[in-house]
């Protein structure tokens, strides 16, 4: 997902807390000016079909930290969060 950087020992929750947020539910992407990062993995901001903004959910969890590293539409908005 664009914007989120992993946290050593919370991989796990992350992905669990993502699989309970999109569980059974309709998701779509929207992706930025780079579709791909370096190790050719796909990236996006994920919704829920309620237009949830799950990148933000992920990031308020604080199960994942910002990606301040890199460009993205929505990198001001995630580091105010």
């Amino acid at each position: 997902l664009i914007g989120v950087k992993t946290i050593s020992g919370l991989e796990e929750k992350a992905i669990e807390f993502l699989k309970e947020k999109t569980k059974n539910r309709k998701v779509f992407m929207k992706f930025d000016d780079v579709k791909y990062d370096e190790e050719n993995n796909l990236m996006c901001y994920l919704y829920l079909d309620n237009k949830t903004f799950i990148n933000v959910h992920l990031i308020r969890s604080r199960f994942v930290m910002v990606d301040k590293e890199q460009q993205y539409k929505y990198k001001k908005k995630f580091e105010e969060i």
